[in-house]
């Protein structure tokens, strides 16, 4: 039963694993913010830091019981290993929130300063403000 644990815990991590790439990917590309959510990032960041600290506090007893077994003890590293590549690619997730976040300040700001009316310049940038704040509010 602990094999098929194993498995299935695998099947997951890759399953969530192949989407990361994307996700990031388009980060770079739309060089935006809008539509990310910092806190949702945080969560899964959270999230995968303790399934990593379950893997280290059922590694020893694992290993042990399966000590002649090399499969077993394999496919619980290769789990281990996962989280890590998942937990990588959401940190970079989360950065490049944050660097899109700073080019859509920079955007607004730039719009804002190639208008002289004053109340177009403060519509720009509230509205800016607010869709970050929304969005983030949305994903929460």
């Amino acid at each position: 039963m602990d094999l098929l644990a194993e498995i299935l815990e695998i099947a997951m991590l890759v399953c969530f694993g192949c989407s990361w790439p994307i996700s990031v990917y388009k980060s770079i590309k739309i060089r935006t913010s809008v539509g990310k959510s910092a806190v949702f990032n945080i969560l899964l960041i959270v999230g995968y830091v303790a399934g990593i600290v379950s893997k280290f506090l059922k590694m020893e007893p694992f290993m042990l019981a399966n000590a002649e077994n090399g499969l077993k003890k394999g496919i619980f590293i290769f789990a281990l290993i996962m989280y890590f590549v998942n937990l990588a690619m959401i940190t970079a997730n989360l950065v490049l929130y944050y660097l899109n976040k700073n080019l859509d300040m920079k955007k607004a700001a730039e719009l804002a300063n190639t208008n002289n009316n004053a109340e177009v310049v403060e519509n720009i940038t509230e509205e800016v403000t607010y869709q970050n704040n929304d969005n983030d509010n949305q994903n929460n």
